[in-house]
């Protein structure tokens, strides 16, 4: 593969979930020339730790990155998909509320993206592969091939579609995890509070209750705090004219 030929410090960017899975053995033979890194958050669930182990045993270079949730969550606060403006640091500053907030989007790049990528550049990583998808709703605003700040970007099955994969990971006989099937996505950490579309509950639910009495009470915690906005948002929708 010329593109490898190419680089001497390349990194694979393993997730577990199945589109790195995808990756992972589709390299299989080139394992050798880079290296596979892991974010660890220190709140994977109990499968998904099967597949890391999986890919450390396949991988000559297994690199475990781990990231600081718990103080970031402290700091920023909890992950939401709806996050009300009194529990932003203005509103906190202001007396609005005390419950401290974060988009899951922003709580995702600081837990997993931005210590990622602080080691992409510590390791002199010039060839970052990754499993994206061109038809993934959550991508990164780049295509295989594009290079920033000195790094290239490949994504080996960018034009696979999601039944592209499953295919492909029973061909080559991969492990498959449960979570591949009912939820939507391989969550990078298990008591987040944020990605509702995920299906998250009715599977932690199954099969992890004190892990879903947890991720209950978080989302009690955003109804009670989202509760007002939203009366108030309804109100103005039926006072506004179409």
């Amino acid at each position: 593969m010329d593109i490898l030929a190419r680089h001497a410090r390349i990194a694979l960017q393993f997730s577990g979930g199945r589109d790195s899975l995808a990756c992972l053995y589709l390299l299989r033979q080139h394992l050798d020339r880079m290296t596979v890194y892991w974010l660890n958050t220190g709140d994977a669930f109990p499968e998904m730790l099967e597949i890391i182990e999986h890919a450390r045993e396949l991988a000559p270079r297994f690199v475990e990155i781990r990231s600081d949730r718990a103080g970031i969550i402290d700091q920023y606060g909890m992950p939401t998909d709806l996050l009300p403006r009194s529990s932003t640091p203005i509103g906190l500053a202001t007396g609005q509320s005390t419950v401290r907030m974060q988009d899951s989007y922003s709580c995702c790049a600081r837990v997993v993206m931005e210590p990622m990528h602080r080691r992409m550049i510590e390791d002199g990583i010039t060839l970052i592969i990754r499993g994206q998808r061109a038809d993934d709703g959550h991508k990164a605003p780049i295509v295989s091939g594009t290079i920033e700040q000195g790094i290239q970007y490949y994504f080996p099955i960018e034009e696979w579609t999601a039944e592209d994969v499953t295919e492909y990971l029973d061909s080559a006989g991969a492990p498959y995890l449960r979570f591949y099937d009912q939820l939507d996505t391989a969550p990078d950490c298990m008591h987040c509070s944020g990605w509702w579309s995920e299906g998250r509950a009715a599977y932690l639910r199954r099969y992890h209750p004190h892990a879903y009495q947890r991720y209950r009470e978080a989302l009690g915690i955003i109804c009670t705090e989202t509760a007002a906005h939203i009366a108030h948002f309804n109100h103005e929708y039926t006072e506004t004219p179409l």
